[in-house]
């Protein structure tokens, strides 16, 4: 049958539109179609191995403010057969120590604080340090005290058989029980003599912005972080026993034998050093924050503040240069780690506790990110983490030759 005119114009508009739509497409996500993209992905995907019935990671690459990769490898709960997906909730750890700052970080932009104010002021109950201790040496972990979780109490805190306490889930403390003890825990040193790791600092930091707020830290949180940015499934667990959607159960492998696993979840509720769950869908809208914030006042003078280190808070004239030693050793800013990789500015935290190990790291320079979330201890989080910041790099070298 010989076609008319009118069918071969009509057939050239609709291919004229599909034309207009793929050109939209390309133009509007600059990593549709794209080559480096799919290698990136599939080099990623070569990190894992086969994670079939076993519990593994969500892992998620964010450049420009979107997500150019963003898989699950692994089972979220290996009962139930349920996958690891963009929405399984995991625990991660010590990267809730940003958060912790955040809300200490807002306080303190609403005035309700200052950096220099004595921990005590804040906590009224808090032993006599015979120094002065404020927030900020807390915030940076120059206080000078120790940290709980590693032994630099021992003999302080007790099992129910009068043995050391055994941090997880093997021993039990209520939330009041180890607040009242960690008020009486003394320094190890003086305060700003070494920076020295302390989960103790952030619990106690919790307390300050309970205190001060008359609100949990959950529910400070979830007023002045989580509900502006729309993390509707993140928040802080301080009550282990509640039901928690989508979450990724914790698992540890079973030694001598292979394939099989225990699971590994906490009995312990108390937060601040760590406690925040989370999930990929989520935790993008906290790392873009860092770009165009809308907390607190919705100024850029907030992520300023969570940037500084402990030497620039020291720093008394703006062109004051901190020594070598400095640079090297106190690049700890609120809950985040400075460094540079190949010449650009690197932040980053690790957390673990239990089954879970968690990294996030963040290359402002380059709008670029990636978040690993892991709800088994056998993989190295902070190694794919590093290894997928390897693979960027290389990809972007490739596409700029």
């Amino acid at each position: 049958m010989k076609r008319n005119d009118k069918d071969i114009t009509e057939e050239m508009k609709h291919q004229f539109k599909i034309i207009v739509v793929f050109v939209y497409i390309v133009l509007c996500n600059p990593f549709a179609y794209s080559a480096e993209e799919n290698d990136l992905s599939e080099a990623i995907n070569s990190l894992f191995d086969n994670r079939d019935g076993r519990p593994g990671c969500a892992v998620g690459v964010i450049n420009n403010g979107k997500y150019i990769h963003k898989r699950g490898y692994g089972l979220a709960n290996l009962e139930n057969n349920i996958s690891i997906d963009e929405n399984s909730i995991f625990r991660i750890g010590s990267i809730s120590k940003q958060f912790t700052a955040m809300t200490i970080a807002i306080l303190e932009e609403k005035g309700l604080l200052t950096f220099e104010d004595e921990m005590q002021k804040h906590i009224p109950d808090l032993i006599d340090y015979g120094e002065k201790v404020t927030i900020n040496q807390m915030v940076h972990h120059f206080s000078g005290l120790g940290d709980y979780e590693y032994m630099d109490y021992p003999g302080r805190f007790r099992n129910a058989v009068d043995e050391e306490f055994r941090w997880g889930n093997e021993d039990y403390l209520t939330n009041d029980e180890f607040h009242a003890l960690i008020k009486t825990l003394p320094l190890i040193r003086k305060p700003e003599r070494k920076f020295w790791y302390s989960n103790t600092g952030y619990a106690l930091l919790a307390l300050v912005a309970q205190n001060l707020s008359g609100l949990s830290l959950r529910e400070l949180a979830e007023r002045e972080i989580f509900n502006p940015l729309e993390m509707n499934d993140t928040f802080f667990n301080d009550d282990v026993n509640l039901i928690v959607k989508n979450r990724a159960d914790a698992y540890s492998p079973i030694k001598g034998k292979s394939g099989q696993y225990k699971i590994n979840m906490t009995n312990l509720s108390w937060v601040g050093d760590g406690g925040v769950h989370t999930s990929l869908n989520d935790f993008i809208k906290w790392d873009q924050n860092f770009y165009d914030n809308k907390l607190g006042g919705a100024d850029v003078s907030l992520i300023k503040t969570m940037e500084k280190t402990y030497a620039e808070t020291k720093v008394k004239k703006r062109n004051q240069k901190m020594s070598r030693e400095q640079r090297n050793q106190q690049t700890y800013a609120f809950a985040q780690n400075l460094a540079y990789y190949n010449g650009y500015k690197r932040w980053s935290h690790s957390g673990s506790w239990v089954g879970y190990l968690a990294y996030y790291t963040r290359f402002p320079e380059l709008s670029f990110s990636t978040a690993v979330f892991c709800n088994t201890n056998e993989i190295n989080a902070t190694k794919i983490a590093n290894d997928i910041v390897d693979l960027f790099f290389k990809m972007k070298q490739k596409s700029s030759d």
